[in-house]
């Protein structure tokens, strides 16, 4: 036997004319959709259609979907102040050494 939720006093009042024996619930101040969200089972829903004496209905089902999986976080590449004032920036990676700054009489013999 089907258990009637409804959220105004006409729909109430117009199955209770139709289907006396059965149980109808009439919830005021909620909204259909919050009602279906908190109740987390499958629930058919008749909705008003579009012209005078149509009705449409909504099923509404709980799927049990997997958590997508994470997505990894790309690395911080290290980041050197390069150009005119530091206002570059460039990459340092950790495969690339860092040559030691030779003065100016030791470069002037090396080359």
């Amino acid at each position: 036997m089907p258990n009637w939720t409804t959220f105004d006093e006409d729909t109430s009042t117009a199955l209770h004319a139709k289907v006396p024996e059965q149980s109808i619930v009439q919830l005021d101040g909620h909204l259909a959709l919050e009602h279906v969200l908190k109740r987390g089972e499958t629930i058919v829903a008749m909705l008003p259609g579009g012209g005078l004496g149509e009705a449409a209905l909504a099923v509404f089902r709980w799927n049990r979907v997997a958590a997508p999986a994470p997505i990894p976080t790309p690395r911080s590449a290290n980041v050197r102040a390069t150009g005119f004032l530091g206002l570059t920036d460039e990459a340092v990676f950790e495969e690339e050494e860092i040559q030691e700054k030779k003065s100016w009489w030791k470069r002037f013999w090396s080359e």
